[in-house]
């Protein structure tokens, strides 16, 4: 049962707005773009440009939060996310960078992953301590960054934090399922992969070893549709020794505290959340 709490928020996202006919890329992105509400930012934040990649960097101090916005891969911009990150910022008393990563179709996989990698460089360069973090899709590409980063030896990575994180493109889940269904997880992944079968870096679920990787902070909503992958990603986690902090939130829907963040769930989960990076950015 959904939490009563987040069912009026579920009407301004994209699901109950969907045609009944087959879905691109234009069209959600037409449907995305009606629906879409910006919230200005207490603070304007700081734009850096890096070969025409741009950050956004909300706040100031010696701990970075490096910020992965979702979208399915192919939806929204860090921009999007200015409140948030700024808010951030101010509650953890840190520095918060949001990349403003290319997107599929036009930039398939690895080029959001690669952007990703040229900020990870630039946050290491300037701060003590880096935290990775994202939500939905910028969960995945938090999760296959360290996985890259692990690979390549650096630049090192304090910690993952991953909210809902999409991870699995072999995921086939109800159709109906609030906020983010299965129609657009294959709308997001065919975009995202193009004509090229998925790798690790693509879809960490994949990974043969998730050893070696940072202390990673996942949640996920229990009427998700990523709820199993994330479940099983953290266990394979904590079987190969990386520590672990996992919620799965009764009741809670995809994006759950975007879309209603007066509940009850919602407040505890941000709380949580907070907690956990003021923790891992002051070790």
């Amino acid at each position: 049962m959904i939490d009563p709490e987040l069912v009026a928020g579920i009407a301004g996202t994209l699901t109950p707005h969907l045609p009944p006919t087959p879905l691109d890329v234009a069209t959600v992105r037409a449907i995305d773009d009606r629906l879409r509400i910006e919230v200005a930012p207490a603070v304007q934040p700081r734009l850096v440009s890096l070969d025409g990649l741009q950050l956004r960097v909300h706040g100031s101090g010696t701990g970075c939060v490096l910020w992965i916005h979702g979208g399915g891969m192919f939806l929204g911009t860090a921009a999007i996310d200015d409140a948030f990150c700024c808010d951030l910022a101010a509650a953890l008393n840190a520095s918060v960078v949001a990349v403003d990563y290319r997107l599929a179709p036009e930039h398939p996989h690895p080029a959001p992953l690669h952007d990703c990698r040229t900020a990870l460089a630039w946050c290491a360069a300037r701060y003590e301590r880096v935290v990775v973090a994202g939500g939905s899709a910028g969960g995945g590409l938090a999760a296959a960054l360290c996985l890259l980063a692990r690979d390549e030896g650096g630049p090192a990575i304090a910690a993952a934090h991953l909210y809902y994180p999409m991870l699995d493109d072999r995921t086939a889940g109800p159709a109906d399922v609030p906020v983010w269904n299965q129609r657009l997880a294959d709308v997001a992944w065919n975009a995202y992969l193009g004509r090229k079968p998925a790798d690790a870096y693509a879809a960490p679920s994949r990974a043969p070893d998730v050893s070696g990787l940072p202390p990673t902070y996942l949640d996920t909503g229990e009427l998700d549709l990523f709820r199993d992958e994330d479940t099983v990603f953290a266990q394979r986690l904590e079987a190969a020794g990386v520590e672990v902090r996992f919620e799965c939130w009764p009741g809670a829907v995809h994006a759950f505290e975007r879309i209603a963040p007066d509940a009850a769930v919602s407040r505890a989960a941000v709380e949580r959340r907070r907690n956990a990076l003021a923790r891992d950015l002051s070790w």
